[in-house]
């Protein structure tokens, strides 16, 4: 039995019930920092403290600088928002021939000795 349970936010239909597809366990806490990550603070109506505020640093120069700012922001948002988690390490590389940052997540879900990776490739949105 499924520990943790969401609903796949893509929503992709469940080809038997014909229903929204549901996300489980590692993939369902995959999803959710994923999207702690991607909203920016503000954008949640109800819960405007939610979400990471990374989106202003990605305008910012590709510098070890700004890539540990975004390290910083992540960090405190997973902390506060992600408590099924046990983060691990954060690794935030730019990447200069595509004009953004490479992110690495990597974490242990509650209870669990296994460790998770999220990545993702942070690019501003013109």
């Amino acid at each position: 039995m499924a520990k943790y349970t969401d609903i796949d936010l893509n929503f992709s239909r469940n080809p038997i019930t014909n229903d929204v597809s549901i996300l489980r366990d590692e993939a369902a806490i995959k999803f959710a920092v994923k999207n702690i990550i991607l909203t920016s603070i503000g954008e949640r109506p109800f819960n405007p403290d939610f979400g990471s505020g990374i989106r202003s640093l990605l305008f910012e120069p590709l510098t070890p600088i700004t890539a540990s700012a975004l390290e910083s922001r992540i960090q405190n948002a997973l902390s506060i928002f992600e408590p099924r988690i046990s983060l691990m390490t954060i690794q935030v590389n730019a990447n200069l021939d595509s004009n953004a940052f490479d992110v690495s997540i990597f974490f242990r879900m509650t209870g669990t000795d296994r460790t998770l990776l999220v990545p993702l490739t942070l690019k501003r949105l013109r």
